[in-house]
This record gives C-alpha cells, structure tokens and sequence, in this order.
C-alpha cells in the first residue's frame, strides 16, 4: 500500500509552540508531533510505503526529511522546491515513488482524524469499492462536497461548494493507484480548476464518469479536526487533555 502525506502547503505554517517558520504539522501534543501520530495512525499493513511530499524550504531549515524517515525508515520524500498549482499536481509530483498496481492512501498533514483507518480501509474493500472517502455533516463552503445514491456511491465531487450536507474530510483511498493518478490526470487536461487551483476532491467526477464506484464512510463532526492555524491545534491540545483527564 501506498501512504502518501502531503505536507507542502503554504498559509499559516507556524506551530504554536515552536519559533516563528516551523511547520504546523511539527506541533506536539502530549510529546508527539502531529505528523508523528498521523504516521502512526496509518499504518495499516506490513509493507505499506509512506510517501512525503515536502516544501523545499523546510527540507532546508527543518530536516523534516530526516523526521520522516525516523517515523518511517523506507520512506520516500519528493521535494517541492516551487509552490504547484494545488494539492493534485503536488500529489503527481510523487508519481515515481507510487506502485500503481497497489492501494494508495492520499491524506494532509493539516488534517486530524480520529478514526481507526484500518477499519475504515476493510469496510471499503468490502464493499469493492474502486475509491473511498471520509466525510461529516456540514454546509460550510470551505470544505468540498459529494452526492450520493441510494447505495451510497458517488455521483458528483465539488469543491467549495455545498451540494449536499456531505463534506470531504481530506481522506482518499483507492483500490489501485493508477485510477487516482489518471482521473487527476484527466481533470487537469479538461482544465477543471478552482481559481488556479486543482484541487483532488473534483478529480473524483473522472471516476465516476467512467463507471468507478466510490464508497463513503460517514463520520462524527467532532472526529474531523482541520489544523490549519494555531487556534486549531491548540483546541486539539486541549481535547486531547480533557479526555486523559477525564480518564485518569
């Protein structure tokens, strides 16, 4: 399986508990780096190969590629020297390191889920589904967006844009690798952008279009923590706490 993490995003990349410049995801709560748990939470199966895509800048001044290949020994690392055209061309840039006959896993390193990923990927491998997201309920137009039928499966991907109550939460899965890497392929060919930015939520649409079938597992709002800024990771921090506490 394919794991890849992308952490090459601009905006707010300071940590709250660190110098001015550090990466958000190089926060730690209760002694972990954020990038750390989430390393953690996905592995899923012996052999799975992490893939992290990283800002040049912080390759130089932060050795986050040496942290990478401390949470995970084989890893892989693509460095993103200038700023791409949105998540889906960066998560191209990793094509090389991708079997394309195997699982791929494509998550943020801004995100936070609190699911049990290993469940999450069973359930849609027994549904034999071709792709897999996670959503939660919310109208808020910065997330993207899916419709679905009456079984559950995909019909429409849009970004920024509530058409219905089922908002992304950043996590895709695909039974193989080559069906992400062509339908993203093929939306950036049809120029399908938002205001210069190709984002991977619509790239679903390809899929559809010809006949994949994409699986949603619907999650609690409250399991879906974005870490965008520090306001957010700080509430993390003390959700975290509160439930040691609550605990003990």
């Amino acid at each position: 399986m394919n794991i890849l993490i992308l952490a090459a995003g601009g905006g707010d990349t300071t940590a709250p508990d660190a110098p001015a410049g550090y990466p958000i995801w190089l926060s730690e709560i209760d002694g972990k780096l954020l990038l750390e748990r989430q390393v953690n939470a996905l592995r899923l199966q012996e052999g799975s190969k992490f893939i992290f895509a990283f800002r040049g800048a912080d390759i130089d001044a932060q050795h986050v590629d040496d942290i990478a290949r401390q949470l995970a020994s084989d890893a892989a690392v693509v460095e993103v020297r200038r700023r791409t055209a949105g998540a889906a061309c960066t998560a191209l840039l990793a094509i090389s390191h991708i079997n394309l006959d195997e699982e791929l896993i494509i998550v943020s390193a801004t995100d936070h889920i609190e699911v049990d990923y290993d469940a999450v990927v069973a359930g849609f491998r027994t549904r034999q589904a071709d792709a897999g997201i996670l959503t939660f309920d919310s109208l808020h137009p910065r997330y993207s967006f899916v419709t679905t039928d009456a079984d559950g499966w995909v019909l429409e991907a849009a970004e920024k844009r509530p058409i219905s109550r089922q908002a992304n939460a950043g996590f895709y899965w695909y039974a193989r690798a080559r069906d992400f890497i062509d339908s993203v392929q093929r939306m950036i060919l049809k120029d399908a952008h938002l205001n210069g930015v190709f984002y991977i939520s619509p790239s679903l649409n390809e899929m559809v279009l010809r006949n994949k079938r994409i699986a949603v597992t619907a999650i609690d709002p409250q399991l879906y923590h974005p870490l965008k800024d520090q306001r957010q990771v700080l509430s993390l921090d003390y959700q975290i706490d509160e439930r040691k506490r609550h605990a003990s």
